[in-house]
């Protein structure tokens, strides 16, 4: 099974679990950066609630993911230190941070490298086993959404999609179909786990970066919420349609 996305930076619980459930993250590299996005941005909680952690970039018109530079501006110390300060009374926080800092200060120059470099060493401290592919590295042909789609999956050998509940208004599962490839559905945002989070007396808030639970869990932890999550889910997912 695959799953596809653009590189977040600091991924998800969603984009995690899909580390530990998947065989491959193709990871969609050669399509446009768009501003406002996941890919160089997530969120944490604090002491007044979700705040951001943003890699600055350089704003050129229109490149590639896999082309965007990050701006001279970024500090990745002051965003290590932005995380303890949020994360200092949890009891993971320097496991959480030993995982973050090597990949945060490796220098890299654009945003697709260090967003894969930071997903690489969190897969290792989860235990993952999926493949990390990037798809501009795959022989991709075809400029039609689907049809790239069903072509990433041919190039990663893969011919059953985990797609994410956003992608129904517009993946064309019959046409994926006709490539034999079928589509298994995720809900994660409707069965999104809850855990002791940072900050007690404040709601629980989901959706943010892994950093969260990993601080609060320990990634060993973290692991083993996403495999039960993942698990006791997939029996379940819906289908979609198959060839």
């Amino acid at each position: 099974m695959i799953y596809v996305e653009q590189p977040p930076f600091a991924p998800w619980l969603g984009f995690c679990e899909a580390l530990l459930g998947c065989d491959t993250i193709a990871l969609y590299d050669d399509v446009q950066y768009t501003q406002g996005g996941w890919q160089n941005r997530n969120r944490i909680k604090t002491a007044t609630g979700a705040a951001w952690l943003t890699v600055p970039v350089t704003r050129e018109s229109g490149p590639l993911i896999k082309d965007t530079r990050i701006a001279p501006s970024f500090d990745p110390d002051k965003l290590l230190r932005q995380i303890r300060l949020a994360y200092a009374r949890t009891v993971y926080v320097d496991e959480a941070l030993n995982v973050l800092r090597p990949p945060l200060t490796a220098g890299h120059e654009y945003l697709a490298d260090l967003n894969i470099g930071l997903i690489t060493a969190l897969a290792t401290a989860l235990g993952s086993r999926a493949r990390l592919l990037r798809t501009s590295e795959m022989k991709i042909t075809s400029a039609g959404k689907t049809e790239r789609l069903a072509q990433i999956c041919s190039a990663a050998g893969e011919n059953v999609l985990w797609a994410g509940s956003g992608t129904r208004d517009y993946l064309d599962t019959e046409e994926l179909a006709q490539h034999q490839v079928s589509v298994r559905w995720n809900e994660f945002t409707a069965r999104h786990p809850s855990y002791a989070q940072a900050w007690p007396r404040q709601e629980f808030i989901a959706g943010l970066s892994v950093i969260d639970a990993a601080c609060a869990l320990g990634w060993a932890g973290t692991a083993a919420m996403l495999r039960h999550s993942f698990e006791t889910y997939l029996p379940h997912a819906e289908k979609g349609t198959v060839a």
